[in-house]
């Protein structure tokens, strides 16, 4: 296996992460295509590494999503889909019914199973400014669907996330499923740590800025590795307490966390979906019919692609309405 090194990304970065981007004259040609302010949003992205659109996602489809997860979680043996617990990965078929209350638990790619997650993940403002950031289709390539926090200590996504074949062509979206209160477990982030002169690159062993099998390092030391990263760029942390409707887009290589639940009977229902462009998507997740247009859901200029090693035909209630 070739080990994938900082080079690998620098050499991918998308053209908002390159040297001096000229923003105001891409707003200049596109600006007017867009119903929102583009250069507003690039520029939050360059500087912040996330941007957020308030209110542009239907309260409809996300009530038809958690009517999905309801019905999933009271016939988890009949579905396909794998979800993880505290960093356990395993069919959700094996998981009891108590494991499917715990906080952490995460379900693992919905959208093959739930057209509402499909389509909540091709959102019109998610698809249409992911565009502008890869000059690509964005196309999902994963989601998480939590129902409480997380809790998940700091870290970034690349080194996890990292199929596609242009490391760097990374980002995702964070739907909250209900109005996350304060004491839930929010959603932490941290503004500018996406920057490489900020977070510089973990290495996880021989060079490698991925976590693989053999891995010299553990996930635990990337968190501590961040963390210090922070300390030392003097970056605070800002809490994410979003209404439902809101929509949060963050860079993959954006420092973020799950905070401390305090009240433990709150839930913290969301929805995360992992993008790259249609020209990094894998060729192996996607389904043969792709070729033929068909395999996918295609909506707002955004990609959803049916996953071909998925042989169960079982799908939520939402794909029936």
């Amino acid at each position: 296996m070739q080990t994938v090194t900082a080079n690998d990304w620098r050499n991918s970065v998308p053209w908002i992460d390159q040297a001096n981007p000229d923003i105001d004259a891409y707003v200049e040609r596109h600006g007017a295509r867009v119903d929102f302010d583009l250069r507003e949003k690039l520029v939050s992205w360059r500087e912040k590494g996330y941007v957020v659109f308030e209110q542009v996602v239907s309260h409809d489809l996300i009530d038809a999503l958690v009517e999905d997860i309801e019905y999933l979680r009271k016939h988890h043996r009949d579905f396909e889909l794998f979800a993880e617990l505290r960093g356990a990965i395993k069919p959700i078929a094996e998981f009891s019914d108590e494991e499917l209350g715990l906080d952490g638990v995460k379900f693992n790619s919905i959208q093959s199973v739930s057209l509402a997650a499909a389509r909540l993940s091709l959102v019109k403002e998610v698809s249409i400014f992911l565009n502008h950031i890869f000059q690509s289709p964005a196309c999902a390539l994963q989601s998480l669907t939590f129902y409480k926090g997380s809790q998940q200590s700091i870290h970034v996504d690349y080194p996890y996330v990292r199929c596609q074949t242009r490391l760097a062509q990374l980002a995702a979206s964070w739907i909250p499923l209900e109005d996350i209160l304060p004491e839930a477990g929010p959603l932490v982030y941290y503004p500018g740590s996406h920057k490489t002169e900020v977070s510089d690159f973990f290495d996880w062993g021989n060079g490698s800025i991925l976590l693989e099998p053999n891995s010299l390092r553990q996930p635990h030391e990337l968190s501590v590795y961040l963390a210090e990263r922070m300390r030392m760029a003097e970056i605070e942390p800002e809490v994410f307490c979003p209404r439902k409707g809101d929509v949060l887009i963050w860079h993959g290589n954006l420092s973020h966390e799950g905070s401390k639940i305090l009240n433990e009977d709150l839930t913290r229902k969301s929805y995360v979906t992992h993008f790259t462009s249609l020209d990094a998507y894998p060729a192996g997740h996607k389904h043969d019919s792709a070729r033929h247009g068909k395999g996918a859901i295609v909506e707002n200029g955004g990609y959803c692609f049916d996953y071909p090693w998925l042989k169960q035909t079982n799908k939520l209630p939402s794909w029936s309405r």
